[in-house]
């Protein structure tokens, strides 16, 4: 990887491809609160990490149109969403998930005439915001089920994975799509199912997390009966310094 500019992004909210209408991002975050702990033979504080929390917000143009950015911002639901910024359109981009409260849709008018709208998403589900690669090139398409191309992450690990999928559309049927691992590039076993999505269902995201030993090959595969599923899915590998325990 190396230094790369702010272009040729994506960004999703519950299934919906949003990259046409979001003009920016105004912070994409994952704070943590210390804990202050003043002790006796210490001349300065010491702290603690407390709750990490994660924020998605940004700026948009008004858009109506079918399954655009009022379709999908309008409604403020206080229910949680999935978001996903996407920061290339290949396997192995860089890109950060959240599952959110959306807890605004504020417009202004610019002199200009020009009407922006500003949305903000904050952590939910005790998860903060994560920094995950693309396991697809970008919003892909699988005609029918499929198995995706492999990504190979070098080595093994033990501490679970978590992943994000967006899915756009589905012209009929009901795909699962599924995360698999292998040891050797060739034979695959699934280690994550996402929730199967019917056509009519859709747009949706999922976050999702799986625990234990995650091998060194990883690729997406879509099982089931259906036709044109529009998917995109990215993921993280658990750490031992994470907030949440994987391992098993």
């Amino acid at each position: 990887m190396a230094k790369s500019a702010g272009l040729a992004q994506d960004f999703f909210v519950e299934g919906y491809q949003l990259g046409g209408d979001v003009s920016n991002i105004n912070e994409a975050s994952s704070p943590r609160n210390l804990l202050e702990v003043p002790i006796l033979n210490k001349s300065a504080m010491d702290r603690l990490n407390g709750q990490s929390s994660g924020v998605i917000d940004f700026g948009s143009w008004f858009n109506d149109a079918t399954a655009q950015e009022h379709a999908a911002l309008k409604g403020r639901v206080t229910t949680d969403v999935v978001m996903l910024w996407a920061l290339g359109g290949a396997i192995g981009s860089v890109a950060a998930s959240l599952d959110a409260k959306q807890i605004n849709y504020d417009f202004t008018r610019g002199t200009d005439g020009s009407l922006a709208a500003t949305v903000r998403g904050e952590s939910t589900n005790g998860y903060p915001l994560e920094w995950m690669n693309l396991l697809t090139a970008g919003k892909i398409t699988h005609s029918s089920a499929a198995n995706g191309t492999s990504r190979d992450d070098a080595s093994a690990t033990t501490q679970g994975i978590r992943a994000n999928v967006q899915i756009v559309d589905t012209d009929s049927g009901t795909p699962t799509i599924v995360i698999q691992d292998s040891a050797n590039d060739s034979s695959f076993a699934t280690i994550l199912s996402f929730t199967a999505v019917a056509a009519g269902s859709e747009p949706v995201g999922e976050r999702k997390q799986a625990t234990g030993a995650v091998r060194r090959y990883l690729r997406v595969a879509t099982t089931g009966s259906f036709s044109n599923c529009d998917f995109i899915v990215a993921y993280v590998r658990g750490t031992a310094v994470d907030d949440e325990d994987l391992s098993s």
